[in-house]
């Protein structure tokens, strides 16, 4: 073999100048740096301390003090595995270069070929495309370095034929691993997509409903009051007690008439986009075949107090709260409580759902306050409840 260089061999100069530009663009990612980046290039910095002081005990070529401690330089590049893995595998291709240069021939595989497997690894993970392609070939540069000066006579390429397998299986190791975090960040970004969809798309349906309400109302209130207007009118023209009494009987009559038409159209969000003809609108007594529908024969239906007919706005608001309920909860059987208060109609509905809906939660709490109602809502231990109360004289 060759004789080693003197530790003031010029030949080290130029390769080390030509790391320069790597270097300094492990400059600019510095600030990026975590403590783990740091922590494990530390370590392997310790180890080849231990390594060459080995070296200097045990090797037929003793390792100058020169060599000793220029050789954890090496790993410092390490450290930037992540921030700038391309200029990491640069610069240790470069610094060993420049050590082997001008150092000559010492045993440094043992450190040096596990660094090539960490670098192998974080080109594959952090790299795409050329980049990455890149990355191997500065890889297996390290290792045709350390098999041309560390292996023994006359084989100095032989041990290329068992490292670069490796170096190929873990580098496409670190390229899975990136294609499935990319394909797992991309699954939650559109998860997230939908979720803000679905909210405002429940946002706009609580607005069309609100601006439908409200022409309703007006084109109620407009026709009601001339109605009443027109019975005042004929009362007022009228000089027979009996027949003024039955004028004010009728108002009274209509005006309650007007009072519940205008609760039940504030009550009632009915979707008639289809310009189909009407249903005839849910009431309590269809809960059980929606829950039926929805949930299956499992889920269970208690109905407690004294049962009674309601007025039509809240029957229908109190089976729109259950249908809303049900969406928030996770699909699995669910338990409905209804019970017919003194005052007030409760509404209790439990199920799975580590994270309840808060768009169908909205919609349920919107409905609630039509009626100046209540409406709680807890999740503990993936178990779900709210409870919805809305007061009789809402729609009385």
């Amino acid at each position: 073999m060759l004789d080693p260089p003197t530790p003031h061999s010029g030949r080290g100069y130029a390769l080390t100048k030509g790391t320069g530009a790597m270097i300094d663009s492990l400059k600019l990612a510095t600030r990026r740096l975590g403590w783990r980046d740091i922590a494990l290039a530390a370590l392997f910095c310790a180890g080849s301390v231990a390594y060459i002081i080995g070296d200097i005990k045990n090797d037929a070529h003793k390792p100058s003090t020169a060599a000793a401690i220029f050789f954890p330089l090496i790993f410092v590049p390490l450290a930037w595995r992540r921030v700038a893995p391309l200029a990491a595998v640069g610069a240790t291709l470069g610094l060993l270069l420049a050590h082997d240069a001008a150092f000559g021939e010492i045993v440094r595989c043992g450190i040096v070929l596990p660094l090539a497997m960490v670098l192998a690894f974080s080109a594959g993970a952090q790299l795409t495309g050329r980049a990455s392609w890149i990355g191997l070939a500065g890889v297996l540069a390290i290792e045709l370095t350390i098999c041309l000066y560390d292996s023994s006579e006359g084989a100095p390429l032989a041990a290329m034929w068992f490292l670069i397998p490796i170096a190929v299986a873990v580098w496409g190791a670190g390229r899975l691993l990136r294609s499935r975090s990319a394909l797992t960040r991309s699954l939650a970004t559109r998860t997230e997509e939908l979720r803000e969809a679905r909210d405002r798309r429940a946002l706009l349906e609580v607005t069309a409903d609100r601006s439908r309400v409200s022409a309703e109302l007006d084109e109620l209130l407009q026709r009601r009051l001339s109605e009443l207007g027109a019975l005042a009118e004929a009362g007022g023209q009228t000089s027979d007690p009996a027949a003024a009494a039955a004028a004010l009987h009728e108002i009274e009559t209509q005006s309650r008439q007007t009072l519940d038409q205008m609760r039940t159209v504030v009550g009632v969000l009915r979707d008639d986009a289809s310009g189909l003809p009407p249903a005839p609108q849910p009431t309590l007594m269809h809960l059980e075949a929606l829950l039926l529908q929805a949930r299956g024969s499992e889920s269970r239906l208690t109905v407690e107090g004294s049962p009674r007919a309601l007025p039509a706005g809240v029957e229908l608001s109190a089976y729109r709260i259950v249908e809303h309920l049900l969406d928030a909860l996770e699909d699995a059987p669910v338990e409905v409580r209804v019970r017919f208060g003194d005052d007030a109609l409760e509404l209790a509905v439990s199920g799975s759902a580590r994270r309840p809906d808060a768009a169908a939660i909205k919609r349920a709490r919107e409905r609630v306050q039509l009626h100046r109602g209540t409406l709680s809502a807890s999740a503990r231990g993936g178990r779900a409840e709210a409870v919805a109360s809305l007061p009789m004289f809402a729609g009385a």
